[in-house]
């Protein structure tokens, strides 16, 4: 999950910034921490603070339970049908993308005419050459199928209990036409900060027309199952591995969640028995592959490879089991292959294997010295070290690093991280079986490239020049070995929003931060592009909080990652959504040794920082650390005092001034006593026009509430009664006295307190979640049309209150079971916007009977 540095990732078109833009300094890659800061600020959002052993995954999947059930009882109740009558919306979500993002953020060459479209997340992919279908599994986005090889693709698996998809197998042999025994592990197995756990092992009989859960799927529920595989002498004969995913998006790993180990059924996914490890130990399975020596598929004993991520020095990194998986002998460390030990820290192994010249040739790559991959021209009797391949992984093993052997080739792929352009990139090839290796990741013409972070690897059946790839930015396959790539993310929706926005005036404007595939806009019809789904990509990097300026929507301003004494701040444009990486010429906030803007670079702060434009003065930002700032006239001020940069770094640059100077907004709190940063800012509208705030709102991680009512010269506590991290704080725009505040936590019972408002103004506060269940509740936003209505972005998808927050119900229409991280309305458009994390982009396009009064989205 490595994110190459959002800032410095603007440079790859240096050159032609305008002439006024700020020469940031050359930066290749985030700090080494990175990742755990991401993933601490996920788990800070997935946590019960008031139970350390508490079972996130297994709330997660009750309150998905009860999401559906209630659906359900809504339609069939006339109670609550009586209730909603008047006031229940009839629209339903309509998937506006990114169904591409156009000009996505992959490499390019000297030569490249444009960068190639992505999609999101995909971490598997699994092909059917009988019905000529491809399956493709996304990190949140369920499986998508396409039998018009990527031209189209379909979803279909929406409504299953997790959308986080770890593998795909389909049973080998011959099948009837679009009968196709298929295998889904949910749970990403990728040790990633939002690597979600799953619901266990879902089973197809009809190519994925229908799906149900295989049996004791306790096993599997809450965590992860990257690999499964089916033995091609007996279809009954199914293998499991599970290993660490987290509950939520998060890095909480659920207490009580089951052992982490291989199982074998032998009755098609009836019941099952684990084989490795046969005892009480645990075990992360990475990867499994039944060997293909014809001699050694004989039904009951059959052999197969297991490639693990092991916990302890004492646990095998490589096994082989020579009677269709029942029992299991240790290779690392025999046969001139080294013992594998994790020494305290996270290792991973991955294996494939061919058969060629009467023997199986063998390739496994291990995570060690950023990655080393041995090989076997024996069948594993002895191993080899493929010196040209070191490093293949490059410190992101952790995260991605698929090693694929063509069948009957010497043909070899990895993935992993790297440069284009050099060796090791993110995505190589050796045709001579790892003497050497090349750079394929860009197409010999520069015309096509892949996106960095590759997952899977495979190709088609019968066809072993013909390569498909997962990555970070969807799925791209080749028909000459990566000399050129087709761009398969047709109309695939798999995008991971962090924070959207809406224009204020035309409801086919959006802007939003994205996991790995940046900052984007929707701008409605792009060019040639059918539909109305694409994006464009607006900016690199990771994105996160994504704002437009309400009052001037040329304005356009957002967030990559923020690390104390690293990078903290943000970047802005004045093209609008439309803006291009090269229109970013400016960066608001702190690089140590490079500018400084008026912020502590030492803060504590959120991976993704909270920002606000004032609700009635929005050319006034707020930017939350462990502390408040503000920037006054912010668009304009910073390209002023831009063009005012003379002589070298460090520039001085004081946009932001400090608000509450005396108040300790990280000041620990019950009942972990832990300390916060700022997690949410809003404001209540000045009554003068064009005029900052008198009032302000502040939430914290830790789970306090803050109000000014003296434009931030001082702040009172005015909620701490729950400790669960506070993720947006609203305003009624119709009456300001009016304040709902949501939390991203568990609380361990109902009503669950993730919702709570305030009648006073915020001076007291009560619970409002009648309705909900224990989950985090990420986004809540008033509907702009029908007054008293909220809308809540959860975990398991969306809810509305149509009585401020008295009750709830779900309401998914036309969205699937997916987490919701931002909700914005717009009264203008008559519009609300949700940003999921892993399905991309919906919207609701609401009758326009009550506007009056309501300001800002």
């Amino acid at each position: 999950m490595k994110k190459s540095l959002a800032m410095p990732l603007a440079l790859l078109a240096v050159a032609c910034l305008p002439a006024w833009a700020l020469q940031f300094p050359k930066v290749d890659d985030e700090a080494a921490d990175t990742n755990a800061a991401r993933q601490a600020y996920f788990e800070m959002r997935r946590i019960n603070p008031y139970n350390s052993n508490f079972d996130a995954a297994a709330a997660r999947l009750a309150a998905y339970n009860k999401f559906r059930a209630d659906l359900a009882a809504e339609k069939t109740n006339p109670k609550i049908m009586a209730v909603l009558a008047n006031q229940y919306h009839s629209e339903v979500w309509q998937g506006i993308g990114p169904a591409p993002i156009f000009n996505g953020q992959t490499p390019t060459s000297a030569t490249a005419a444009s960068r190639s479209n992505v999609s999101g997340r995909v971490n598997a992919i699994a092909i059917d050459g009988i019905d000529s279908a491809v399956y493709i599994g996304g990190a949140q986005g369920g499986v998508w199928k396409s039998v018009n090889h990527g031209a189209t693709w379909t979803p279909i698996t929406d409504y299953l209990g997790s959308l986080a998809i770890g593998s795909i197998t389909i049973a080998p042999g011959a099948h009837p036409l679009n009968q196709a025994t298929i295998y889904v592990g949910t749970g990403e197995g990728n040790y990633s900060g939002d690597s979600y756990a799953g619901a266990g092992i879902y089973k197809s009989t009809d190519s994925g027309h229908t799906w149900a859960p295989v049996g004791q799927n306790s096993l599997f529920t809450g965590r992860a199952v990257p690999a499964i595989a089916v033995d091609s002498t007996n279809s009954q004969v199914v293998l499991a591995g599970t290993a660490t995913a987290y509950a939520g998006v998060g890095g909480e790993i659920p207490p009580n969640a089951p052992q982490r180990a291989m199982y074998r059924s032998t009755d098609g996914g009836n019941t099952w028995t684990r084989v490795l490890p046969t005892t009480t130990a645990t075990l992360r399975i990475s990867r499994i592959v039944q060997d293909p020596n014809p001699a050694l598929q004989t039904a009951g004993s059959t052999r197969f490879w297991a490639a693990t991520s092991p916990v302890n020095n004492g646990d095998g990194a490589l096994y082989v089991s020579n009677d269709s998986g029942v029992t299991w002998t240790r290779v690392d460390g025999t046969g001139g292959l080294p013992t594998v030990n994790p020494n305290g820290a996270l290792v991973r192994t991955w294996i494939t294997a061919t058969y060629a010249g009467g023997n199986t040739v063998l390739y496994y790559g291990t995570s060690q010295a950023n990655g080393t991959l041995y090989k076997s021209l024996d069948g594993g009797t002895t191993w080899t070290q493929v010196a040209a391949a070191t490093g293949f992984c490059q410190g992101q093993c952790f995260y991605d690093m698929p090693v694929y052997v063509e069948p009957g080739t010497t043909n070899v792929y990895t993935g992993g991280a790297g440069d284009s352009g050099s060796v090791p990139s993110s995505f190589m090839l050796s045709t001579d079986g790892g003497t050497t290796f090349t750079d394929e990741m860009v197409a010999v013409d520069g015309n096509s490239a892949l996106h960095a972070d590759v997952h899977d690897i495979t190709t088609w059946p019968g066809s072993p020049n013909e390569v498909w790839v997962g990555n970070d930015g969807g799925v791209f396959y080749s028909t000459d070995r990566g000399q050129h790539w087709v761009n398969a993310n047709t109309n695939l929706a798999l995008t991971q929003f962090q924070y959207c926005d809406l224009h204020p005036t035309d409801p086919n404007q959006a802007y939003g931060g994205t996991q790995d595939n940046g900052t984007d806009s929707f701008l409605g019809n792009i060019g040639a592009l059918p539909g109305a789904t694409a994006w464009m990509h607006s900016d690199d990097g990771d994105g996160g909080f994504a704002l437009i300026d309400q009052s001037a929507p040329q304005n356009v301003t957002h967030t990559y990652f923020n690390q104390p004494n690293y990078l903290t701040g943000a970047a802005l444009a004045t093209n609008g959504p439309a803006s291009q990486p090269a229109d970013y010429g400016y960066f608001a906030g702190e690089i140590p040794g490079y500018i400084t803007s008026g912020m502590n670079p030492a803060d504590n702060v959120l991976f993704y920082a909270p920002m606000a434009l004032d609700r009635g003065n929005p050319t006034t930002l707020y930017f939350g650390t462990q502390s408040l700032y503000i920037a006054n006239d912010y668009f304009n001020q910073v390209v002023t005092q831009e063009n005012a940069l003379t002589g070298s770094p460090p520039y001085t640059v004081n946009i932001f001034s400090q608000l509450g100077a005396s108040t300790n907004f990280g000041a620990a709190m019950p009942p972990l006593a832990g300390g916060g940063v700022i997690s949410a800012i809003t404001t209540v509208p000045n009554i003068l026009p064009n005029t900052n705030a008198t009032t302000i709102f502040v939430g914290t991680s830790n789970g306090n509430v803050w109000r000014s009512t003296d434009s931030g010269a001082t702040f009172s506590s005015v909620d701490s009664a729950v400790g669960a991290y506070v993720s947006q704080i609203a305003v009624y725009p119709r009456n300001p006295n009016i304040v709902v505040q949501v939390r991203a936590g568990f609380t361990g019972g109902l009503p669950a307190q993730n919702v709570r408002i305030s009648t006073d103004g915020g001076t007291t506060w009560n619970t409002a979640s009648n309705g909900l269940p224990d989950i985090p509740v990420n986004s809540v936003v008033w509907d702009p049309v029908f007054p008293g209505q909220l809308w809540a972005g959860t975990d398991v998808g969306v809810y509305l209150s149509p009585d401020e927050g008295a009750t709830w119900y779900p309401y998914n229409n036309g969205m699937p079971n997916v987490a919701v991280f931002s909700l914005t309305g717009n009264r203008d458009t008559h519009t609300v916007l949700a940003c999921t994390h892993g399905r991309g982009a919906f919207r609701l396009n609401l009758d326009a009977i009550f506007i009056d009064g309501f300001d800002g989205n």
